[in-house]
C-alpha cells in the first residue's frame, strides 16, 4: 500500500503533510496498491514491450540474439590525480618519482622480511597513492619496471574534456575489458558510451579514445564498432589481411557524416594490426535480424549502418522518454523502427551525430559571440586560464544567479552572446558547456598537491587558443546536435517488434 505528498510542495510543506496525517492509518489518507511486476518493480515499472527490442549485451544474453560480442566498462584508476593530467610531462615527472618511491618501498620490505621484522609501507600522499595491488606486491618484494612514455594516451576523461592518461595496467585498479577496445596506443575504434545501470539521468556518447570509468555517470559502458585479439587466440573459418598501422587516424573520412575509413565490416574479413586481429564487434545475426525487418533493402544494412542506427536511436527523445524506466534499470535494448526509411533517418542522424561529437575538436568554433579583451597579437600569457566562470545575474542567488549567456574567460577576455540553447545538450546530468567551464581550469589534489593545469593541454597541442577554440566548438557542437535531434522521425515500432 502507497502514498506519497503532494508535488510541487517546498520540503517544508510536505514534511507538515505528513504531520498533518500522523499515521498510515489515517482513513484521510489514500492508499494505492501496487502489484510488483515482473522484474519485482514497485515503484517506475518497466514497460513490457522493451523486452522485445534486441539487446546490446551479447555477453549476458542466454542464447538470445544480441548486438554487440563485446564490451567494456570505462577505465578505474583509484588515483585519478596521479594517473590522468593536462600534461604528459606532468604525468612522466609523477610517475618516475612515484616508482622509485614504491621500489624504494619494496627494498625495505624485503630488507625487514630478512630481519624477521614487520613492515608498513610509507603512507606519503604526496609520494605515491596506494591500492590494494600495490599493497599487495610491495609485501610480496615484486619491483615495478620503470616509467614507459608509451603507456601515456590521449583519453576522454569527461565529455569533451580530453586527459592524457597513464595506461599501465600495474597502477589501474581495473581495466575491464579495454585491451579488447583499446590494446594499444594507435589502436582504431569507436564506442558508444552509455551511463550505467541504476542511473536517471540517461545519456551517450561516441568517442575514439579510452575513457574514465565515471565520463558518463558511475559505471560507463563502451559499446564498440571493433573488438581486437592477439593473432595466437585463433578463430575458426577466418580470413585475415595484413595491414600497415596508420595511427589513431579519425575514423570518419570526409565531412560528410563520417564514412568508416575500413574495409572489414562489410565481407567479415578482418585486419591484423601490431600484432592484433580487428574484427566487427557487431554480431552478424545482429546485423541479419535488421535486415530481416526492410525486405528489399538487405544489401543496404551492414555493420556500419547498424552502429550509426543505435546511436540514432539512443538520442531519440522518443525513445528515452517512453522507456525511461526501463533504461534506467537495464542496458539499453534497440527497437526496429517501422519504416526503412525511418531506419534511414536514424542512420543518417546517428552519423552525423557521431561525427560531431568525436570530432569535436575539429568542429567550426561558433561565431555568434562576441569576444572582448582578445586584442590582436595576444600571445599565450593573455590567454591563460585559472577558472572558467559564467556571468552573474544581479539580485539573483546560486544557479538563478548564473548568466549562461556569458563566460568570463579570465580577468582580461569575456566571451558573450552565447545563445542559451547551447544548455538543452545535457550529457551526464550537465550540459557540454558546463563540462568545459568546470574542468577547463587549473585545480590542485589535495592529498598528492599534484596541479592539473589545463593550460598545458593548449601548449603540447601547440595551440595557445585552444580552451577559447574549445568553448566556441562545444557550442557549435551542441545546437548542432539539438538540431539533428530535434530533426529524428517520430518513434514508431515495426511489426515485428511489438
Amino acid at each position: 500500500h502507497f502514498a506519497c505528498v503532494d508535488d510541487y510542495l517546498s520540503r517544508e510543506d510536505k514534511l507538515q503533510q505528513l504531520t498533518t496525517f500522523g499515521s498510515v492509518l489515517n482513513p484521510e489518507l489514500k492508499l494505492n496498491t501496487i502489484t510488483p511486476d515482473a522484474h519485482g518493480d514497485w515503484l517506475n515499472q518497466r514497460r513490457d514491450d522493451f523486452g522485445k527490442f534486441i539487446s546490446v549485451d551479447g555477453k549476458n544474453n542466454d542464447g538470445e540474439v544480441a548486438v554487440f560480442a563485446n564490451f567494456s566498462n570505462g577505465i578505474k584508476t583509484n588515483r585519478d590525480a596521479w594517473s590522468y593530467n593536462s600534461s604528459r610531462k606532468t604525468i612522466a615527472s609523477n610517475f618516475e618519482s612515484c616508482i622509485a618511491f614504491y621500489n624504494k618501498q619494496v627494498d625495505l620490505a624485503i630488507q625487514a622480511k630478512q630481519n624477521n621484522q614487520s613492515f608498513e609501507p610509507d603512507k606519503d600522499s604526496t609520494k605515491i597513492k596506494w591500492d590494494r595491488p600495490q599493497l599487495k606486491h610491495v609485501t610480496l618484494g615484486r619491483y615495478y619496471p620503470e616509467f614507459d612514455t608509451a603507456n601515456v594516451v590521449m583519453s576522454l576523461y569527461r565529455p569533451f574534456v580530453m586527459q592524457w592518461l597513464h595506461n599501465d595496467h600495474l597502477w589501474l585498479n581495473c581495466r575491464y575489458q579495454m585491451p579488447r577496445l583499446f590494446p594499444f596506443a594507435e589502436a582504431e575504434n569507436l564506442i558508444i558510451v552509455s551511463n550505467g545501470i541504476g542511473r536517471k539521468n540517461i545519456s551517450h556518447i561516441m568517442t575514439n579514445h579510452i575513457t574514465d570509468l565515471n565520463l558518463m555517470d558511475s559505471g560507463s559502458q563502451c559499446f564498440p564498432r571493433y573488438l581486437y585479439r592477439p593473432i595466437g587466440e585463433t578463430v575458426k573459418g577466418t580470413k585475415t589481411t595484413k595491414v600497415k598501422t596508420t595511427g589513431q587516424a579519425d575514423l570518419f573520412a570526409g565531412s560528410d557524416a563520417g564514412e568508416l575509413d575500413a574495409s572489414n565490416g562489410q565481407s567479415g574479413e578482418q585486419v591484423v594490426i601490431n600484432g592484433y586481429v580487428r574484427e566487427d564487434a557487431i554480431k552478424p545475426e545482429a546485423v541479419a535480424h535488421f535486415r530481416a525487418a526492410y525486405a528489399g533493402h538487405e544489401a543496404e544494412i551492414d555493420v556500419d549502418s547498424v552502429f550509426y542506427y543505435i546511436y540514432g536511436i539512443l538520442h531519440s527523445k522518443d525513445y528515452r522518454e517512453t522507456y525511461a524506466n526501463n533504461l534506467q534499470k537495464e542496458l539499453p535494448r534497440i527497437p526496429r523502427v517501422a519504416t526503412f526509411e525511418d531506419f534511414k533517418a536514424f542512420e543518417k542522424a546517428g552519423r552525423a551525430l557521431g561525427s560531431l561529437h568525436v570530432n569535436y575538436e575539429q568542429v567550426e568554433p561558433y561565431a555568434g559571440c562576441t569576444i572582448t579583451g582578445l586584442e590582436q597579437g595576444a600571445d599565450a600569457s593573455d590567454l591563460r586560464v585559472t577558472k572558467l566562470k559564467y556571468g552573474k545575474i544581479a539580485g539573483k542567488k546560486g544557479n538563478a544567479a548564473l548568466d549562461k549567456t556569458k563566460i568570463v574567460y579570465n580577468d582580461r577576455i569575456t566571451i558573450s552572446g552565447i545563445p542559451l540553447e547551447v544548455q538543452d545538450y545535457v550529457v551526464n546530468k550537465k550540459s557540454a558547456l558546463d563540462w568545459v567551464v568546470e574542468r577547463c581550469g587549473v585545480s590542485i589534489d589535495k592529498a598528492s598537491q599534484i596541479v592539473n593545469d589545463f593550460n598545458n593541454m593548449a601548449d603540447e597541442m601547440g595551440d595557445p587558443q585552444y580552451i577559447l577554440h574549445l568553448i566556441l566548438r562545444v557550442i557549435t557542437v551542441s545546437l548542432e546536435t539539438n538540431k539533428i535531434v530535434a530533426s529524428l522521425p517520430a518513434l514508431r515500432i515495426h511489426p515485428l517488434d511489438q
